[in-house]
């Protein structure tokens, strides 16, 4: 990862660590080495020790004194309560865009061009990233922006089962549909349609819930809490580190 000097090194690093604890390149139960983590993006540790403070305020890593930093696994109720605050928060702004005179949406259609081109080569990280850029693009076009913002903290549990459900055969087809009747139903001013599209779209991943429960089960099994082993990392993400080398937040 090509760091931009332009930006905080600590942001950087946290979205790249969230990116890949949300794509399960770090999975439940791996031991995230601050050192280790440092090495690999060619920083010091003190920008490393801040993006892993906040993925732990964020619910995504568990700090275990005496053994060390590990990612956390997946909380079914964690998503549920993040579907819920993004259901009633995308109704309330998709009604408030409902009610704009004109309002140009060219630029959300325009990221739907983008997201069938990449579901075309079977980009699933990328058609995730481009859907959350054109619900980012719906909020700030409200005026809420800052709202997505709280929406993004809280739904990194939900966005671990978004990526397991997109590679399913017509999930990214299904979605991107759900994207142009959402916006049709926004430009002609038809509220009732507007709520009906933006509840369905938003509903997906819970009412799939139940599969990845049952089928994935290591994913949401509490990590055991022992010593990280060298060997022990898996996924492409920072391997552990040995007992000493492991992220200490205090």
């Amino acid at each position: 990862m090509n760091l931009d000097r332009r930006r905080s090194i600590a942001d950087q690093i946290y979205d790249e660590l969230r990116r890949m604890v949300v794509q399960l390149a770090l999975r439940p139960g791996q031991a995230l080495s601050e050192k280790t983590t440092a090495e690999l993006f060619k920083v010091s540790r003190t920008p490393v020790r801040e993006a892993i403070l906040r993925l732990a305020d964020h619910g995504l890593v568990t700090v275990a004194p005496q053994f060390g930093t590990f990612i956390v696994a997946i909380d079914p109720d964690e998503v549920r309560q993040a579907q819920f605050m993004r259901e009633h928060l995308e109704v309330a702004i998709a009604l408030r865009l409902c009610d704009m005179d004109d309002i140009d949406l060219s630029p959300a259609r325009d990221l739907i061009v983008q997201q069938n081109a990449v579901a075309a080569v079977g980009d699933f990280a990328g058609f995730t990233g481009l859907d959350d850029r054109m619900h980012a693009w719906l909020f700030n076009r409200a005026g809420m922006g800052r709202l997505w913002s709280a929406i993004h903290v809280k739904k990194a549990h939900l966005d671990r089962i978004r990526f397991l459900h997109v590679p399913e055969p017509g999930k990214i087809k299904q979605v991107a549909e759900q994207h142009v009747a959402v916006l049709d139903a926004i430009e002609a001013g038809d509220r009732k349609a507007t709520e009906a599209r933006v509840r369905e779209h938003t509903s997906g991943s819970v009412l799939h819930l139940e599969t990845p429960l049952v089928e994935r089960p290591e994913l949401f099994d509490s990590p055991r809490l022992s010593r990280p082993k060298q060997s022990g990392a898996t996924g492409s993400g920072p391997p552990a580190g040995p007992p000493d080398d492991a992220t200490a937040t205090g």
